[in-house]
């Protein structure tokens, strides 16, 4: 049954609330709510989101209420049930408590697909997308695609989900020790029309992969926890207040512990061709850790729109 014919509806009617007002108001919300800056000098991902976009968030909430797009909402003029305006106000209200818009939103926009965000698992960031562009490119580089893709602490599956959607001939096996952040990834796999060809493992870095299995393995690639412990409470209150914090702080006070646990992995990797990790900022040492395991293949580092380092890639000679 539809709102607007619901037995709750109260007897007298209300007034509809104008957009324009709506989205004001909102907005005021938003920017009023912006965090303090963080004394930090470790820009990690999302460190920077608060509610420094207070006129798009509310649009984007608006927009999210009403099922459109935020640029096909016509403010001018417009108006909206009292209804969908409570439910506007709330999801506002989550975000002035700096609840991440992904998961006020409840999704995410990835590689242009749409995938399911909530709290289960990290909050999808532009660094990650980065890492899945630079991945698919040296993919299609190689020409024909196919055989076997491994993504270590996938979460919600942004990562490898978008590249074997890309590659129809890819199958993937994607890992976490996250039961919940694997319930999403299976939710965003169907969604996706991917379950035929992806499977979710319950399992520490590449410790439940044999070494008989490793050698079916043609790409990996990873966005491992990499904060270190003694950065972790400098970072956004997003961050910290409502994210999985399994899923972003180092197994070591060096912040490489998870690159170290997957080099460990890769020599058993014999048909490797090609892999890709997400770093923080000034981890670009990850390379040298991943050439001292695979000292055959060829690996680099690739900076984000700032300039830092934050993707290493590897690929096989020849």
């Amino acid at each position: 049954m539809s709102r607007e014919h619901s037995p709750m509806k109260p007897l007298h009617s209300e007034a509809a609330v104008p957009i324009r007002s709506l989205l004001a108001a909102a907005a005021d919300s938003l920017a009023a709510a912006r965090p303090e800056p963080v004394e930090s000098a470790c820009p990690e991902p999302g460190q920077a989101a608060g509610t420094d976009r207070p006129d798009f968030e509310a649009r984007a909430i608006l927009a999210h209420v009403l099922d459109t797009s935020p640029g096909s909402i016509a403010a001018a003029d417009c108006e909206i049930s009292p209804t969908d305006a409570r439910i506007m106000n709330h999801l506002v209200a989550l975000r002035t408590r700096h609840m991440p818009l992904n998961y006020v939103l409840r999704n995410a926009e990835f590689m242009g697909l749409r995938f399911r965000t909530d709290a289960r698992a990290l909050s999808p960031r532009q660094e990650t997308e980065l890492l899945a562009e630079i991945f698919i490119e040296h993919m299609q580089r190689a020409g024909a695609v196919s055989e076997l893709l491994v993504d270590v602490g996938c979460g919600c599956g942004v990562l490898g989900l978008s590249v074997a959607y890309t590659f129809c001939d890819l199958t993937l096996i994607s890992s976490d020790i996250s039961g919940a952040a694997l319930q999403l990834y299976r939710e965003n796999a169907r969604l996706l029309g991917l379950t035929e060809r992806s499977y979710a493992v319950a399992g520490s870095y590449l410790r439940w992969l044999s070494p008989e299995g490793a050698r079916s393995v043609r790409y990996l690639v990873s966005n491992p926890p990499y904060v270190r412990p003694a950065d972790y409470e400098a970072l956004q209150p997003e961050i910290v207040r409502y994210e999985p914090r399994v899923a972003l702080v180092s197994p070591s006070s060096d912040g490489l512990g998870a690159y170290r646990e997957i080099a460990a992995g890769l020599p058993d990797m014999v048909n490797l061709h090609l892999a890709g990790f997400e770093i923080g900022y000034d981890q670009a040492q990850v390379a040298d850790i991943m050439r001292q395991a695979r000292p055959d293949m060829k690996w680099n580092v690739h900076n984000d729109y700032a300039g830092h380092p934050r993707i290493v890639i590897g690929e096989a000679n020849g």
